[in-house]
């Protein structure tokens, strides 16, 4: 056989391994594989569409994350819808934790190299695998609220930067789950699991929760609109939130009630629109709490 047609056969022999790893990757861990495949389509211009969406973020964090703070994203992906560089210049530390963590490292080499020093980067599952669990369908997989701190726990903020909505989600839609499957599987208890870990990863500080409870793009729409919801903010941010509730979104995946109902007590709390696409709006609630002593 010729070289060039030995290199052929070894090439697709290599594109044949790497099929086989996929797939059994995807059959492991269906929750975690949807959410890597969805970062590496983002958008080259993505990061700067977002700035306004970046902007938006630090007017709530930057009063909670004090100099030489311990700080925690998780969820954190690419890193394009949260300002990175301001908080890792406040920070002492800042950890970024997902399951998908060249997509950290990427966001990671995109910052400015000074405060490079400041992050690293920890690939981990937020559900201890009870995701991937759940939407492989095994049987006995349950969530249960877990006070089992994050890696590098404690820290003084912790993020939970809009994973409440994609922990299931992606899987089941890849899985081609139905409508009623759907609306099934989500449930409370995951969520509330999650929020239940990010509390407990800062005893002493303050956990935010970024959550997208509605969306609008075509063929989707709502009975408000964006507009609608932050003004009403202006006037109860509590009203606001109860508009966002009436509309059609991931309400199983709401991490607000979840924190409620642990008895955390709301620090303080905005809204805003998040350009995620063309002809695609999402708006984004941010919550921070305190445990209760």
């Amino acid at each position: 056989m010729s070289l060039p047609g030995m290199l052929a056969m070894v090439s697709g022999t290599a594109l044949a391994r790497a099929a086989v790893i996929q797939r059994a990757r995807t059959t492991a861990a269906p929750a975690r594989w949807a959410n890597v495949r969805r970062n590496a389509l983002a958008e080259p211009d993505r990061h700067a569409r977002w700035a306004v969406v970046r902007e938006a973020a630090w007017r709530l964090l930057e009063p909670l994350a004090s100099d030489g703070a311990r700080i925690a994203i998780v969820g954190a992906g690419n890193g394009d819808d949260l300002p990175l560089a301001r908080l890792a210049r406040r920070a002492d530390r800042l950890a970024l934790i997902d399951v998908d963590p060249d997509a950290c490292r990427a966001a990671r080499r995109r910052r400015p190299l000074a405060v490079r020093r400041r992050m690293e980067v920890i690939d981990h599952d937020v559900t201890c695998g009870t995701a991937d669990a759940i939407v492989a369908g095994r049987a006995g997989a349950v969530a249960r609220p877990d006070a089992t701190p994050l890696p590098g726990a404690p820290y003084d903020l912790v993020i939970g930067d809009l994973l409440y909505s994609q922990l299931l989600y992606p899987g089941l839609v890849d899985a081609a789950a139905s409508s009623a499957q759907q609306e099934r599987t989500l449930s409370r208890r995951l969520t509330l699991a999650v929020v239940a870990r990010l509390h407990a990863s800062a005893p002493c500080g303050v956990a935010v929760h970024l959550h997208d409870p509605v969306a609008w793009w075509p063929g989707h729409r709502q009975s408000f609109t964006v507009a609608d919801v932050v003004t009403a903010s202006g006037t109860s941010m509590e009203g606001a939130l109860a508009l966002a509730r009436t509309g059609h979104g991931p309400h199983a995946s709401d991490p607000f009630s979840a924190a409620s109902a642990l008895g955390s007590a709301l620090v303080r709390m905005d809204c805003w629109r998040w350009p995620f696409a063309r002809d695609v709006d999402y708006l984004v609630f941010g919550g921070a709490y305190r445990s209760r002593s």
